[in-house]
């Protein structure tokens, strides 16, 4: 079973992912990294995002333990939206260069390696 998560920005998404949306909500404070335990059925995922890509690119990070794939998209403000690869416990995807980014969720999957 797919369990698709958003990467929440800022104060306002920090509140209302804490106090409004439940469990399993991933949660970043505003300035930089965070991280959080997600719990998604079978894996414990931490999220975080940066501007540490090219230019001050933003990027969307999801870390998982268990036995899982994990792929991440991000939506940037000049409109495009980035997805990385299913990959094994930990996947990135990061805006162009330059390129703030307004969202990033990730899924999980049983491993399929």
């Amino acid at each position: 079973m797919n369990t698709r998560k958003r990467i929440a920005l800022g104060f306002a998404s920090l509140a209302l992912a804490s106090g409004g949306l439940g469990g399993g909500v991933a949660v970043a404070a505003d300035g930089g990294e965070a991280t959080a335990q997600q719990p998604t059925g079978a894996a414990a995922c931490s999220t975080w995002y940066d501007n540490a890509g090219p230019g001050g690119a933003y990027r969307g990070h999801a870390k998982c333990s268990g036995n899982v794939d994990v792929k991440v998209w991000v939506k940037c403000t000049d409109g495009s939206a980035h997805a990385s690869a299913w990959r094994f416990q930990y996947a990135k995807a990061e805006c162009p260069s330059g390129q703030r980014g307004s969202f990033a969720q990730y899924d999980t999957r049983p491993s399929q390696s």
